[in-house]
Protein backbone atom coordinates (compact mmCIF):
# COMPACT_ATOMS: atom_id res chain seq x y z
CA UNK A 1 0.00 0.00 0.00
CA UNK A 2 2.59 2.39 0.99
CA UNK A 3 4.51 1.55 -2.23
CA UNK A 4 1.46 2.51 -4.42
CA UNK A 5 0.44 5.54 -2.46
CA UNK A 6 4.51 6.49 -3.42
CA UNK A 7 3.82 5.26 -6.71
CA UNK A 8 0.92 7.90 -7.07
CA UNK A 9 2.66 10.99 -5.15
CA UNK A 10 5.69 10.60 -7.45
CA UNK A 11 3.23 10.38 -10.80
CA UNK A 12 1.91 13.44 -9.30
CA UNK A 13 4.92 15.49 -8.87
CA UNK A 14 5.80 14.48 -12.15
CA UNK A 15 2.72 16.28 -13.71
CA UNK A 16 3.08 19.37 -11.66
CA UNK A 17 7.05 19.55 -12.63
CA UNK A 18 6.22 19.55 -16.38
CA UNK A 19 3.90 22.24 -15.99
CA UNK A 20 1.20 21.46 -18.57
CA UNK A 21 -1.12 18.53 -18.09
CA UNK A 22 -1.24 15.89 -21.21
CA UNK A 23 -1.70 11.93 -21.25
CA UNK A 24 1.83 11.80 -22.64
CA UNK A 25 3.57 13.75 -19.95
CA UNK A 26 1.59 11.50 -17.08
CA UNK A 27 2.48 8.14 -19.09
CA UNK A 28 5.86 8.89 -19.11
CA UNK A 29 6.01 9.87 -15.14
CA UNK A 30 7.34 6.19 -14.78
CA UNK A 31 9.84 5.19 -17.65
CA UNK A 32 10.78 1.42 -16.51
CA UNK A 33 7.84 -0.94 -15.56
CA UNK A 34 9.54 -3.26 -12.67
CA UNK A 35 6.67 -5.08 -12.25
CA UNK A 36 4.89 -6.00 -15.60
CA UNK A 37 4.60 -9.61 -15.03
CA UNK A 38 2.55 -9.22 -11.98
CA UNK A 39 0.18 -6.60 -13.40
CA UNK A 40 -3.10 -6.93 -14.07
CA UNK A 41 -4.92 -6.36 -17.82
CA UNK A 42 -7.32 -6.74 -19.70
CA UNK A 43 -10.43 -8.89 -18.67
CA UNK A 44 -8.16 -10.17 -15.75
CA UNK A 45 -8.17 -6.32 -14.39
CA UNK A 46 -11.60 -5.66 -15.28
CA UNK A 47 -13.20 -8.63 -13.31
CA UNK A 48 -10.93 -7.13 -10.38
CA UNK A 49 -12.86 -4.10 -10.26
CA UNK A 50 -15.90 -5.61 -10.80
CA UNK A 51 -15.51 -7.89 -7.92
CA UNK A 52 -14.36 -4.82 -5.65
CA UNK A 53 -11.39 -7.35 -5.26
CA UNK A 54 -8.76 -4.26 -5.29
CA UNK A 55 -7.20 -1.16 -3.01
CA UNK A 56 -8.51 1.83 -5.39
CA UNK A 57 -6.84 5.07 -5.34
CA UNK A 58 -6.92 8.25 -7.35
CA UNK A 59 -4.16 11.12 -7.92
CA UNK A 60 -5.00 14.49 -9.05
CA UNK A 61 -3.74 17.73 -8.44
CA UNK A 62 -4.79 20.45 -6.73
CA UNK A 63 -4.86 23.88 -8.31
CA UNK A 64 -2.49 25.30 -6.08
CA UNK A 65 -0.39 22.08 -7.62
CA UNK A 66 -0.41 20.15 -4.49
CA UNK A 67 -1.14 16.94 -4.27
CA UNK A 68 -4.50 15.01 -3.65
CA UNK A 69 -4.81 11.07 -3.13
CA UNK A 70 -8.20 9.71 -2.44
CA UNK A 71 -9.43 6.34 -1.76
CA UNK A 72 -12.06 5.33 -4.42
CA UNK A 73 -14.75 2.87 -5.57
CA UNK A 74 -14.78 3.31 -9.19
CA UNK A 75 -16.69 0.93 -11.53
CA UNK A 76 -16.28 0.10 -15.14
CA UNK A 77 -18.55 0.61 -18.09
CA UNK A 78 -20.33 -2.22 -20.35
CA UNK A 79 -17.44 -1.72 -23.50
CA UNK A 80 -14.48 -0.97 -20.99
CA UNK A 81 -13.89 2.18 -22.23
CA UNK A 82 -14.41 4.13 -19.12
CA UNK A 83 -14.40 4.23 -15.24
CA UNK A 84 -17.33 5.77 -13.66
CA UNK A 85 -17.29 7.35 -10.24
CA UNK A 86 -20.58 8.48 -7.77
CA UNK A 87 -18.57 11.00 -5.91
CA UNK A 88 -20.22 12.45 -3.29
CA UNK A 89 -18.92 16.61 -3.90
CA UNK A 90 -15.42 16.88 -2.78
CA UNK A 91 -12.10 17.98 -3.69
CA UNK A 92 -10.83 14.50 -6.25
CA UNK A 93 -14.42 15.37 -8.13
CA UNK A 94 -13.27 18.94 -8.48
CA UNK A 95 -9.66 18.04 -9.64
CA UNK A 96 -11.33 15.83 -12.45
CA UNK A 97 -13.29 18.55 -13.71
CA UNK A 98 -10.75 21.41 -13.67
CA UNK A 99 -7.79 19.36 -14.44
CA UNK A 100 -8.68 17.14 -16.54
CA UNK A 101 -6.52 13.77 -15.97
CA UNK A 102 -5.88 11.54 -13.06
CA UNK A 103 -3.99 8.55 -12.38
CA UNK A 104 -6.24 5.73 -10.83
CA UNK A 105 -3.95 2.73 -9.00
CA UNK A 106 -5.69 -0.77 -8.63
CA UNK A 107 -3.91 -2.97 -6.06
CA UNK A 108 -4.88 -6.68 -5.28
CA UNK A 109 -3.53 -8.19 -2.56
CA UNK A 110 -3.30 -11.78 -1.99
CA UNK A 111 -2.77 -13.33 1.74
CA UNK A 112 0.43 -14.80 2.35
CA UNK A 113 0.21 -18.99 2.82
CA UNK A 114 2.44 -21.59 4.33
CA UNK A 115 4.33 -21.70 1.00
CA UNK A 116 4.32 -18.46 -0.22
CA UNK A 117 5.03 -15.15 0.62
CA UNK A 118 1.95 -11.77 -0.09
CA UNK A 119 1.58 -11.40 -3.46
CA UNK A 120 0.74 -8.35 -5.18
CA UNK A 121 -0.53 -7.89 -8.80
CA UNK A 122 -2.60 -4.52 -10.13
CA UNK A 123 -2.54 -1.79 -12.73
CA UNK A 124 -2.23 1.98 -13.05
CA UNK A 125 -5.19 3.45 -15.47
CA UNK A 126 -4.48 6.89 -16.68
CA UNK A 127 -7.75 8.52 -17.06
CA UNK A 128 -9.27 12.10 -18.62
CA UNK A 129 -12.44 14.04 -17.42
CA UNK A 130 -15.68 13.20 -19.84
CA UNK A 131 -17.27 17.06 -20.30
CA UNK A 132 -18.67 16.69 -23.26
CA UNK A 133 -22.74 16.55 -21.98
CA UNK A 134 -24.18 14.20 -24.84
CA UNK A 135 -21.11 11.71 -24.11
CA UNK A 136 -22.26 11.97 -20.25
CA UNK A 137 -25.86 11.44 -21.22
CA UNK A 138 -24.65 8.58 -23.34
CA UNK A 139 -22.93 6.62 -20.71
CA UNK A 140 -25.39 7.57 -18.22
CA UNK A 141 -28.25 5.76 -19.83
CA UNK A 142 -25.85 3.06 -20.97
CA UNK A 143 -24.87 2.25 -17.48
CA UNK A 144 -28.37 2.63 -15.57
CA UNK A 145 -28.04 -0.79 -14.87
CA UNK A 146 -25.02 -0.17 -12.77
CA UNK A 147 -26.68 2.78 -10.65
CA UNK A 148 -25.44 5.55 -13.29
CA UNK A 149 -26.86 8.88 -12.45
CA UNK A 150 -26.84 12.28 -14.31
CA UNK A 151 -24.10 13.28 -11.05
CA UNK A 152 -22.14 9.87 -12.09
CA UNK A 153 -18.56 11.25 -13.05
CA UNK A 154 -17.08 9.60 -16.05
CA UNK A 155 -13.61 9.04 -16.99
CA UNK A 156 -11.98 7.72 -20.22
CA UNK A 157 -9.69 5.41 -19.98
CA UNK A 158 -6.45 6.47 -22.08
CA UNK A 159 -4.26 3.60 -20.90
CA UNK A 160 -3.17 1.17 -18.75
CA UNK A 161 0.14 0.34 -17.33
CA UNK A 162 1.80 -2.21 -14.83
CA UNK A 163 2.25 -1.11 -11.47
CA UNK A 164 5.61 -1.00 -11.36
Amino acid sequence: MKRSLAIAFALVLAVMALGAQSADSISKASTTNYYKQTSLSGEDLWKAVESYACSVSVATVNADGTPNVAVVIPGVTKDRQYLYFGLAPNQTGINFKERKFAIVTFIDYKAPTATAKMFTSGARVVVEYVSDPAVQARLVEENKDKKATPSTIFMKILQVLPIG
